[in-house]
């Protein structure tokens, strides 16, 4: 009885052999540009949640007793409706008060 090829052998194997090299290009006076691709910010084929559709994240770096006090406030602020109020909405609210103090125009999100 013979053995069976590992699957995982072969894929190795296809993953291990070198790509073909390209035909040489063509000779010319002017210097080639390297072909450009268009920069997009999530690959074509990700998936994004619809709440986070036309939304873009930030990082910032704070102390953690800004973080621990976002967190409680968060877990324990309800809306009318007696859920917890996300930390993202406690955010938007705190910059929308920012903007106002400084006369910058408040965003509106629809529905808010």
């Amino acid at each position: 009885m013979s053995r069976k090829p590992s699957l995982l052998a072969a894929a190795i194997k296809t993953v291990e052999q070198p790509a073909p090299a390209p035909s040489a290009p063509a000779v010319s006076d002017t210097p080639a540009e390297p072909p450009r691709r268009a920069r997009s910010s999530q690959p074509a084929a990700s998936y994004i949640a619809p709440s986070r559709a036309n939304k873009s994240a930030k990082t910032h770096y704070l102390p953690p007793a800004y973080w621990e006090t976002l967190e409680e406030l968060s877990f324990r602020t309800r809306d009318p409706q007696g859920k917890r109020v996300p930390q993202e909405r406690l955010v938007a609210e705190a910059l929308n008060l920012l903007f106002a103090k400084y006369n910058f125009p408040v965003v509106r999100e629809g529905g808010d």
